[in-house]
């Protein structure tokens, strides 16, 4: 769950949290919670050959870089944490990927002004750190203001389709998700929005973090108001006989009980 990006005390919030984790965060892809993130993001995205991509809350990297290596013509990343940054830039150094370029910048707020919208917008695990409706529906506004006529958004993002959302996950595919407010309300109308929860992952570094998880009818109403509409696709789980890595074999079921409740779900947008 990349870095995230939310608006005044919360933005500074959140950027504590992970200039505090950095490039450490990239021992969180080996889970087997993450494994599905993959399949499910590449299947969404389908062909993106020629696009000129932007990939909000790019984190270290990972999808500014799959993006790239789908045939976009150019990526751009941000993200909100200097640390997150240096980590980007160390590891797609400009001498050796010419066509990624990274810089902070906080996505919940207009963004430096481009030449051109861009085809497709990536976030993987952006809008989840919005902590009210207006700032999740500022989130949408900056999509929406930066995405070219006929392009889509794709995002990963808590998993809003979960009914039993307000119960804890323990050793849950190497992560524990524990509730840190089981009624989460809107600080700025009282409004109850979803849930806030920690996770835990259980990596060489233990990397705690805190994600809101709001109700899906939250992010249709905030998507509507900024001009967009949303769908709504269910994870892709990997083939049950094997992962990602060459020889790794899973049991029969072994994913039954991370789809019964998905860590994310794959939210797409397109203008209204």
């Amino acid at each position: 769950m990349a870095s995230g990006n939310r608006t005044g005390t919360a933005s500074a919030s959140q950027t504590t949290q992970y200039d505090s984790i950095g490039i450490k965060y990239n021992s969180m892809h080996d889970l087997p919670a993450v494994l599905p993130e993959k399949p499910s993001v590449l299947a969404a995205l389908g062909n993106i050959k020629g696009a000129r991509c932007l990939d909000l809350a790019c984190g270290t990297g990972r999808y500014t870089h799959l993006l790239s290596t789908l045939g976009a013509t150019s990526v751009t990343g941000y993200d909100i944490s200097p640390a997150m940054i240096a980590g980007a830039q160390s590891t797609y150094p400009p001498s050796e990927y010419p066509t990624l370029s990274f810089a902070v910048a906080d996505c919940s707020k207009p963004l430096p002004p481009q030449p051109h919208p861009y085809d497709v917008i990536f976030a993987g695990w952006f809008l989840n750190y919005a902590a009210s409706l207006s700032q999740l529906t500022s989130m949408f506004r900056v999509i929406a203001s930066n995405l070219a006529p006929g392009g889509r958004f794709v995002g990963i993002t808590t998993n809003v389709l979960d009914p039993r959302m307000t119960e804890p996950k323990t050793d849950f595919y190497g992560v524990d998700v524990e509730i840190v407010e089981g009624d989460y309300v809107d600080p700025e109308n009282g409004e109850r929005l979803g849930i806030k929860a920690r996770v835990v992952a259980h990596t060489q570094f233990e990397i705690r973090f805190e994600v809101y998880q709001f109700e899906r009818g939250v992010y249709e109403r905030a998507a509507k108001e900024a001009g967009v509409r949303l769908e709504w696709k269910v994870p892709v789980l990997p083939d049950e006989n094997g992962g990602e890595r060459e020889g790794e074999k899973r049991g029969e079921g072994y994913w039954d009980r991370w789809a019964e409740r998905a860590t994310f779900v794959i939210v797409e947008a397109v203008h209204a």
